[in-house]
């Protein structure tokens, strides 16, 4: 456990201090999911978390299979359509009277501390999920490498995958800096 916040914070400390263009290498490393409730009811922020928790269950089972940033975004752009339709039928599961929207592009997102992990504000790849209008509180992850926390667990995967996301992050931003 002490080795992983050694990890985090040399990882965070790469992040914030490495060279030849910090803050776009950094946001070239990262995908990010940002789900927007319809709005702030109760039921509204519920509705919200289910549909996280639906496309969470997809995403963490394709962005497995990649091994760098550019082959997670091949795979995600790939499944647009399934996790729209994964969204419209969590909706109805939820009878929910709203039409959900997926758009996959770069966003503006502020700065956050997430975990272990601070993440500078800028221009992110993400996976942008509205419900609705959009405009209720909002919930976000990084998507990839997968540091998904869900109730203080990561994405619905093993602690021994965040081990891996946080190793293959490391070594991905090491042979940047080598080269």
């Amino acid at each position: 456990m002490m080795w992983q916040k050694v990890v985090a914070t040399l990882l965070l400390l790469l992040m914030i201090l490495g060279p030849r263009g910090g803050a776009t290498m950094r946001s070239r490393e990262i995908i990010r999911l940002h789900v927007h409730a319809h709005s702030d009811t109760e039921e509204e922020q519920r509705l919200k978390l289910a549909v996280r928790d639906a496309l969470l269950g997809e995403i963490n089972r394709l962005v497995s299979e990649a091994e760098t940033p550019s082959q997670a975004e091949k795979l995600i752009e790939r499944a647009l359509p399934g996790l729209t339709s994964l969204l419209q039928s969590t909706l109805q599961k939820e009878k929910s009277p709203h039409v959900g929207q997926v758009k996959w592009g770069v966003f503006l997102f502020p700065s956050r501390v997430y975990g272990q992990l601070a993440l500078p504000a800028g221009r992110y790849r993400a996976l942008n999920v509205h419900i609705g209008e959009g405009n209720g509180r909002n919930w976000w992850c990084v998507m990839y490498p997968p540091l998904c926390f869900v109730n203080g667990v990561v994405g619905q995967s093993t602690e021994r995958r965040f081990d891996s996301a946080l190793r293959n992050l490391v070594q991905s931003l090491w042979r940047r800096l080598r080269n």
